[in-house]
């Protein structure tokens, strides 16, 4: 399950690098799908790795967003460089 937990963080890392919030949303609709199923095969342990997934895909988001907005402003930073005389 901790593969699952990485495999949700990059996920969430790339969706806030690319997407808006409301993917977001479609990708918690598949943890719950995923925590669910979890349930069924796990038993009472899937409450835990339901919530490291949440956790691992929102703090994937924010890394992605912050990772995002980092990049745009080297581009900017360079782009204003070449641009002065």
């Amino acid at each position: 399950m901790l593969y699952a937990t990485i495999l949700n963080a990059l996920a969430g890392a790339v969706t806030g690098s690319v997407f808006k919030v409301r993917v977001l949303w479609v990708l918690l609709g598949l943890i719950a799908v995923e925590s669910a199923i979890l349930a069924l095969a796990q038993g009472s342990i899937a409450g835990l790795w339901a919530l490291a997934n949440v956790i691992g895909i929102e703090g994937g988001y924010l890394a992605g967003i912050f990772a995002r907005s980092l990049l745009e402003r080297v581009e900017r930073s360079r782009a204003s460089a070449r641009t002065r005389p």
